[in-house]
């Protein structure tokens, strides 16, 4: 399965890109499927310093972390990372998950697209894929709103 989700902001992808590496998701999500328990992210972040392939990255959500490994590096146009573990619920059904963020100039900013491609495994994946695609999507776009907040606030005074 796969759910791409397309976005603009009005910055540039090198202004965006930190946001792939280190963020906070602070924003209250507007989508009821976060209150039906889809995990909502709250932060991600490369724990062991400097991005590059092989490096590790996390997200963290309430309901707990989704471990991964970059496998693409090209700042600031393409990250791709697969998840190598995690304690979510999840984790029973789910055998692959990966994401691509692929970051363009246009003329209004920057089109972000991201791509996650889901393997779920047993005979429920096919009423649990719907599920899956709408919880995927509103992440998505949870994260994305919080980015271009992010983007679009003025950096704290020291």
């Amino acid at each position: 399965m796969m759910v791409r989700t397309r976005w603009v902001m009005p910055h540039s992808p090198e202004t965006l890109w930190p946001a792939l590496c280190d963020s906070r998701l602070e924003l209250q999500p507007r989508c009821p499927v976060f209150y039906l328990g889809t995990p909502r992210p709250t932060t991600c972040r490369l724990p062991d310093g400097p991005g590059e392939v092989g490096a590790a990255r996390q997200c963290v959500s309430e309901q707990g972390v989704v471990r991964q490994r970059i496998t693409v590096w090209e700042p600031p146009i393409r990250l791709a990372f697969h998840m190598e573990s995690t304690d979510l619920y999840f984790h029973r059904f789910v055998d692959h998950l990966g994401d691509l963020f692929e970051l363009a100039p246009v003329d209004a900013g920057t089109r972000v697209t991201r791509t996650t491609t889901v393997t779920v495994r047993g005979f429920g994946r096919v009423a649990l894929e719907p599920a899956l695609w709408v919880g995927l999507k509103s992440v998505h776009r949870f994260v994305f709103r919080n980015w271009q907040k992010m983007a679009l606030s003025p950096p704290a005074a020291v």
